[in-house]
This record gives structure tokens, sequence and C-alpha cells, in this order.
């Protein structure tokens, strides 16, 4: 006998083998049993989750000489005659290949003819939305008011398609996704019945890429076995063609980094492998989305992706390191990379793209991307700070500053606005404005303090009670002879530029300690990116 499909080796007979759909089961196992047999159903859902199965085996209940508690017997001769196809009672009809008004018509004068066998003539009318509407218009009548002797059971994925004239004339059932903790235990019992070993990762793996579909998970099954009966997730992942865990993870960490370099030789491993790009980019979105519900969902984050609580943590962990708009942005990039690649000449190119604008921050004037850098300053500086109040590291003594200002290319910016006779405060707006087009990094670090005044020439510029790391970062010599400078500018005088804490004037006690605060901005910012100065003598 030839080899038969594992999802139809599979397929349930009587609806206590069904898995998932636990309340459309119970409510028709119910109709079946008292007898209250509606004249149309309408089943509705995603595909491979069991519309057409429960389909048959409620079409075989309604015929069985001596259901139990609604379920088929299975060993009556109307049980057995529909098992084996040999009965006329039950048909089967494909819309989408079956949509002209003319089969529908053909239908409905075969409805006059009584069953052969069992009590009820069914009709089993698979993807109805194809129907045409004029063979919609066709069949209302005959599924308004069907001879007492007929069924009638249509299936669709798409029931908005259905016409609201057949849809109130039918009970309606919606068939969701089955959870994949219940296909990976179907799965087991499969893989059992082969003799194949498999182990739980690899089921789980299988469950997720089903995303809700029994059939599809027995159908990925079914090719792995195809490579030989001891499958594991490293195997599942060649068949399906997509990305481990460990993998999206490291790539995630390169564009949460912005390092350029390293994503594109991580993408050149995955092309290597034999890995399609349009998989991918799928793959690092589902990772991106699990991601952006570790940063709102807590402790729910494990049940509704159905993770372990250790990996539910290391989602947890990765998310600290973005903004939500920023994860968001990058989310956006990869689902629209995916449309985009179907048709596009080069799509490694589309994918490497995508990687670039993800790993980059948008234009210096953009809104999102001045707030992005906001935010994850705010970040940044909030884990020095904790540091801090937590002893872990000690802020530096007076007289000592780092800097975390990044290497750049010189660009040309617009001069500072000068300022004749102008007050205190309108030169300070003018520096604000000069820095906001200049620097915006700066910038979102200057709008987490106000201006206090000046002290002679120097202008005084005050962080909350707490904010080391801030006022720290202010205090850095280049930082604070670019902010100097844009305000001499400004004023047509030299100026000096100093942070404060709020309820101090002048230079801030610090603790002497600084070699374990730098050392946390070179972790946090790079150690190519800090450097130390002696602060000059004014």
């Amino acid at each position: 006998m030839a080899y038969q499909a594992l999802y139809r080796q599979w397929r349930p007979v009587n609806f206590a083998q069904m898995v998932g759909q636990e309340n459309i089961v119970k409510t028709l196992r119910n109709q079946v049993a008292s007898g209250r047999i509606a004249h149309a159903y309408l089943f509705c859902g995603s595909r491979g989750t069991g519309k057409t199965s429960t389909a048959k085996i409620l079409s075989r209940a309604f015929n069985c000489e001596h259901p139990d508690h609604g379920d088929p017997c299975g060993e009556c001769e109307s049980c057995k005659r529909l098992l084996r196809g040999d009965s006329l009672d039950v048909q089967e009809i494909d819309a989408a290949s079956n949509n002209g008004v003319d089969q529908v018509r053909e239908l409905r004068d075969t409805v006059q003819y009584p069953p052969q066998y069992g009590k009820y003539k069914v009709y089993i009318i698979d993807e109805v939305h194809m129907l045409s509407t004029a063979a919609f218009n066709a069949l209302l009548k005959t599924l308004e008011e069907p001879p007492e002797y007929v069924v009638f059971i249509l299936a669709t994925t798409e029931p908005q398609k259905v016409p609201a004239t057949i849809l109130s004339r039918c009970q309606r059932f919606d068939f969701g996704r089955i959870p994949a903790a219940q296909i990976a235990a179907r799965l087991q019992e499969a893989a059992d019945g082969a003799g194949a070993i498999v182990s739980d990762d690899a089921l789980m793996l299988i469950a997720r890429a089903a995303e809700g579909g029994m059939r599809d998970a027995l159908s990925i099954l079914d090719m792995c076995l195809g490579y030989g009966t001891e499958i594991d997730e490293q195997l599942v992942h060649s068949v399906l063609g997509t990305a481990d865990r460990s993998f999206l993870f490291s790539f995630t960490e390169s564009l949460k980094d912005e390092n350029v370099g390293q994503a594109f030789t991580q993408i050149d491993e995955l092309m290597r492998s034999g890995r399609e790009p349009i998989v991918f980019s799928r793959d690092i979105a589902q990772h991106l989305r699990s991601l952006l519900m570790a940063m709102y969902c807590g402790d729910d984050l494990a049940s509704l992706l159905d993770l372990t609580q250790e990996d539910a943590d290391a989602y947890r962990k990765q998310a600290q390191g973005f903004s939500s708009d920023r994860l968001i942005r990058i989310l956006d990039e990869y689902m629209s990379v995916e449309s985009n690649m179907r048709y596009a000449a080069s799509p490694r190119l589309a994918l490497e793209t995508a990687t670039v604008r993800s790993c980059t921050q948008t234009g210096d004037f953009d809104a999102v991307a001045l707030r992005e850098q906001i935010k994850e300053l705010e970040l940044k500086i909030q884990s020095l700070e904790k540091q801090i109040s937590e002893g872990v590291v000690a802020a530096p003594k007076a007289g000592k500053a780092s800097s975390s200002r990044a290497t750049a290319p010189e660009r040309k910016v617009p001069a500072v606005t000068r300022v004749v006779d102008g007050s205190q405060k309108d030169i300070w707006n003018s520096m604000i404005e000069f820095v906001k087009r200049s620097n915006p990094g700066k910038y979102a670090i200057l709008a987490q303090g106000k201006f206090v005044g000046c002290e002679g020439s120097k202008y005084l510029w005050e962080v909350k009670a707490g904010s080391v790391a801030l006022m720290t970062m202010m205090n850095a010599d280049p930082t604070r002879k670019m902010v100097a400078d844009a305000l001499s500018e400004a004023a047509g005088q030299p100026c000096l530029f100093e942070a404060v804490m709020e309820g101090q004037q002048g230079t801030a006690k610090q603790n002497e300690n600084e070699a374990d605060f730098l050392g946390s901005l070179r972790e946090t910012f790079g150690a190519d990116r800090v450097t130390v100065q002696d602060k000059p003598k004014q």
C-alpha cells in the first residue's frame, strides 16, 4: 500500500480524538445526543484547525445507529460505510473548483432525493467563500428551507467573504488556533506511532512554526522523518530554513549595539548556510515582537509565547537594552522588508539595507530619532546612577572628567545666532537652538536640566539631585568647551559653562574614587569612546 501522509493517518475519527476546540466539540456532542440538529452549520477558522475533520465526524454522528454521548460509534454499518467512503449520504464539495451557479443548481436538484442508508443526507461544502454571487443566490432558498433530512455544513477560512444572507441562516462556530503545547502532545503521539525519537525542543519548534495549525505541524514532522527517525532542534531548523534562537539573540545584539559590520558578517554566515533572506526577516520580526511583549507583559510572557521561564528571562534581559520607540521602528523595518523581498531582484540586498537602517539612527532633525536618543541616554544614565547609589561604582572627584562623545565625521552646521546686548536668558536660548541643530545628542541631555543663572561669565545648568552621571557627562571637557564656545559666540564675549547639582552653587562635591566609575562609563559607551583629561586651570 502506498505511503499515507501523517496528517491523513492522524485525522481524528471521533470527537474524543480532536485536539483543541473543546467548546465547539462539547456543543456539537450535546446537539447530537439531544437530537437538536440544525439544518445548516458554518465552520470558520484558519487552515489546519479541524474544520473539515469536525464536519466529517459530525456527519457520521448524525447517521450513527448507536451514538456514544454524541460520538459516532464506529461499529455500526452506517459508520463503517462512511469511513470507507462507500455511501452517498455524505457528499463533500470543493467550492474552489465548483463555484459556478450551474454546480449549485445541480446540488439543489439532488437535495430532493432522500438518504440511501442513514437518517440524514449531509453536504459538506469546503471553502464556501469561493462561490460566486450567482451561486450564493442559487443556494440561498435551499439553505433556508431544506428537506428535513438534509444538513449543510459549510467551511471557510474567510467568513467575511460569505454574504450576510448566508451567515444568518447558519449556526456559526469559530475555530481558534490550537495552542502549541497541545500540538506538541499530538506530535509526540504521531512520532511514537512512527517509531521516531523527537526531542522536546524540536516538538515545540515544530508546534510554534505551525502557527496553530495541526495539519501544518504534522506535515513538518513528516518532512523531518524523511531525514531519519532521530529528530532534534537543529534538524527542524534545517528543514524549515529558519535561524535558531541563539543566532537571533546574537543578531539582535548587533542591532542594539549599532554594529553594522558584525550584522553583515552574521547575514553572510546565514546565507552561506543556505537560509532564505525572506524567512530570516520573518524570524527576526517574530523575535523583535517577543522583545516588545517582554517590555509590557511581565510574568505573563512565558505563557503567552509558550516559553520556559528561563527563555522568558532572556527576552526580558535583551529588551532592557532598547527603547520601545526604537524597537517598534526596527520591527517595522523587518516587517516591511519581508513583503518587499517578494519583488526584489536581490533579497539579500534588501535585507542588508533594512539592517543598516535598523543599526543607525535616522536623520538628525527627525523627532522620532531624537526621542530614541533621549530614551537611550536615560536608560544609560539610570543604570549608572543605580550603580552609584548601590555603591558598585563611585562618582569621579573634581578636577577629572570623562567623555563618551563618539568620533564622527566633521560636518558643517549653522553658525550661532549673535545676540547683541541680549539678556543672559536670550544668550542661553540662542546656544540651545545652535546645539539642537548641530548636536541633537547633547541637546537631548541639556533638555534634562535647566538654566539657573550666571556667576559672572559662567553659565550654570542645573540637574536634579542625585543625577551625578548626567552632571559628569556635561562637565566633561569636550562637552563643556562645546557649550561654552556656543555661549561665547552668542554673547560676543568669552563665556564659561558648568553643570551643577540641584541645591548647590558652583562645582559639586564629588567622591574621590573615580576608577570604578570610569570603568562603568567605558563598559557602557565603549573604551574607545571614553577619554580622560586633566581639567585646565581657569
